[in-house]
């Protein structure tokens, strides 16, 4: 079992945070696109789902989270680290706090690589030493799958397989935080629900912190105790699950749940 303690290490914090960009030059008739606007978030002991429309940042905030954007103001921390500020030490000693399960999981795995050297390169990148194999069949079984997985590539697996890969190529390296993109917008509605479990299991065994984007508010009922709702860079909702469910303030949070007919009003 993990020993990371949520109350310690398990912390992301958007501090005022801002994401402008312009598609053409102003003189061209170019007008600023907020993707995001003024978050401010404080995440730590509670699993939280950002949910939105199309459209409306959650992408935007996956990849502030992961360093693959500059906010254009304010600043992320992550497990206490400004991500603004990071020596490549500290970015290497980060991702073994936090990381990503992504949509479509065939296609971000290595085609050219067995499940084995997708598991192992993580360790090798993030520098654990030694031998990895015993590491590799736990973590392989632990979402489920036998070891001879590990000699099979990503084309020789079910969507589902490939989705379980995805999330143990994630939790090799014991993280505290997982951030899940749309884990299970390709699934049919068996492997979704068995997917929901399979992650809901592994976190509360592993004491991650969970922070699962979606548009899904079923997933998010099942897995998160707090949806925060998101629509055109904005955050409009901000609430515990079962408020978010049952009674929901924000025309956009009842437009979402009357879309996926978990509200009729």
């Amino acid at each position: 079992m993990n020993n990371h303690s949520h109350s310690t290490s398990a912390q992301v914090h958007f501090d005022n945070v801002s994401v402008h960009y312009q598609s053409r030059p102003t003189w061209l008739g170019g007008e600023v696109f907020k993707a995001l606007s003024q978050l401010n978030l404080h995440i730590d002991a509670k699993n939280l789902a950002i949910v939105g429309p199309s459209g409306a940042g959650k992408s935007t905030l996956i990849e502030l989270l992961f360093g693959l954007r500059k906010p254009s103001h304010g600043e992320i921390y992550v497990c206490d680290y400004p991500l603004s500020t990071l020596t490549n030490q500290q970015r290497q000693k980060l991702c073994k706090h936090i990381q990503l399960v992504p949509q479509e999981p065939h296609t971000s795995l290595n085609p050219y690589f067995t499940v084995r050297e997708i598991l192992t390169e993580p360790l090798i990148n993030l520098g654990f030493g030694g031998k990895h194999e015993s590491k590799l069949i736990k973590t392989i079984a632990d979402v489920g799958l036998h070891d001879g997985v590990l000699d099979l590539y990503p084309r020789q697996l079910s969507v589902g397989q490939a989705q379980r890969v995805a999330i143990a190529r994630a939790l090799v390296v014991e993280p505290c935080v997982l951030v899940a993109d749309e884990p299970t917008s390709s699934l049919d509605p068996i492997n979704r629900q068995n997917i929901l479990e399979l992650i809901k299991r592994l976190q509360r065994d592993r004491n991650m912190l969970l922070i699962l984007v979606t548009h899904d508010l079923g997933a998010a009922n099942a897995l998160c105790e707090e949806v925060l709702v998101l629509d055109k860079g904005t955050m409009v909702e901000h609430s515990p699950t079962e408020q978010i469910m049952q009674n929901p303030i924000h025309e956009t949070s009842r437009a979402l749940l009357k879309a996926q007919n978990l509200i009729t009003v």
